[in-house]
């Protein structure tokens, strides 16, 4: 596999080197030093240094050594007084500026340009007529190729670190959306398992009392008692079948745990009264309640257990009021509290239910809508809509 990559790199800088050479070359040709015989020369030496371009990222530190051995021979084989530099050496120190260490990288560059201009001066410059005026143009020339080098480097490595932050953030923010997934799934799975544990409890309240009622009937009916002693039986027996299946699809999901002790009995109103007694809400209810189903009964429960628990925690001190709303088409409660008088409290979450996502998901699966949301007076509000079944009333 790495074998393969390194191809891949060999032919992709292949390739940018193939598109260099002409251009490089031209560039050379306008300058004018192809014109004798050493300029061909150079041209050549030119070329092949940009083609060593190819080894920029398979091996940086020979890719820049080579190309060296071949500025000291451009240097040599240029016109007395002409600096002949191609691109090779600045694509190869801002390559090693991507793969090496910021230091090791401005080394090279360093080596490069002293290199470079040191095989100017001795190799192509004429004996000068005027050595402080050489030497201030040596020096010159110097400053030019460190600025050149090093800058190369240090781009090279500025986009380098940029790039790499850029995958951090990219890798962190995918992790935690899908740690986040998780405990969404997690959340729900678990508000699932304990709405099925309270359902399995008044299915089976309610098909043991149709059990007991059909064995009555059995009993007591005495017009046609075969026919009626016949279908009794088969309530009672499909009672008792239901119960079993109910017990062997949802009584699994019990923990154990078994009982939730802090679900009160009787309807929906009275437990939430129940739950308000203490004082740290006040509870008001419009219209009659008339008769419920159950599961909305104890979402009803539920979501204002749950929301009271919240306003304790995130806004201690704060009025909450309860408002129950019976009326024909639909059954609304919301829940209100002000803004907080006091710092948050951390609690025990052990026996908490699971925020915004548990309520949700338990008022979707008796077909209501809960909208929850900071209020204008900077406190918060929850309300939960159930429709209410035509001829409930």
């Amino acid at each position: 596999m790495a074998g393969r990559a390194a191809l891949m790199k060999l032919l992709q800088d292949g390739a940018v080197a193939l598109v260099a050479v002409p251009f490089t070359a031209v560039l050379l040709w306008l300058t004018g030093v192809p014109g004798t015989a050493p300029g061909t020369l150079v041209l050549a030496l030119v070329a092949a240094q940009t083609l060593l371009i190819c080894l920029r990222r398979i091996s940086p530190l020979w890719c820049v050594t080579l190309m060296l051995v071949l500025q000291a021979a451009i240097a040599a084989a240029s016109p007395h007084g002409t600096g002949v530099r191609g691109f090779g050496l600045t694509i190869a120190i801002y390559t090693c500026g991507t793969l090496l260490t910021t230091r090791t990288a401005i080394s090279l560059a360093v080596i490069t340009a002293v290199v470079e201009i040191g095989g100017y001066a001795l190799l192509s410059l004429p004996p000068p007529a005027d050595a402080p005026l050489a030497l201030a143009r040596i020096a010159v020339h110097l400053l030019l190729s460190l600025l050149l080098y090093i800058g190369a480097a240090l781009l090279g490595a500025h986009l380098t670190m940029r790039r790499r932050y850029a995958e951090v953030v990219a890798a962190r923010a995918a992790a935690d959306a899908e740690a986040h997934q998780a405990r969404t799934e997690a959340v729900l799975a678990a508000e699932r398992a304990r709405t099925a544990r309270e359902l399995h409890d008044v299915a089976a309240h309610h098909l043991t009392s149709l059990i007991v009622q059909a064995t009555l009937v059995e009993r007591l009916l005495d017009r046609d008692p075969a026919a009626a002693r016949s279908h009794a039986a088969a309530v009672r027996e499909e009672g008792r079948n239901t119960l079993n299946n109910l017990r062997l699809i949802v009584g699994a999901l019990r923990d154990e745990s078994g009982a939730d002790p802090d679900l009160p009995d009787g309807s929906g109103l009275a437990m939430i009264d129940r739950l308000v007694s203490g004082g740290e809400a006040e509870l008001t209810v419009e219209g009659t309640p008339g008769v419920q189903d159950p599961a909305v009964e104890l979402a009803l429960y539920r979501v204002a257990q749950e929301s009271l628990t919240n306003a304790r925690d995130h806004a201690p001190g704060a009025p909450v009021t309860i408002t129950l709303a019976y009326r024909e088409p639909e059954t609304t409660m919301e829940i209100h509290n002000g803004p907080a008088t006091g710092p948050s409290i951390e609690r025990d979450r052990g026996r908490r239910g699971f925020g915004l996502v548990g309520m949700r998901e338990r008022a979707s699966l008796i077909g209501a809508a809960l909208d929850a949301g900071p209020t204008a007076d900077g406190g918060w509000r929850v309300r939960i809509t159930v429709p209410r079944p035509t001829g409930d009333a």
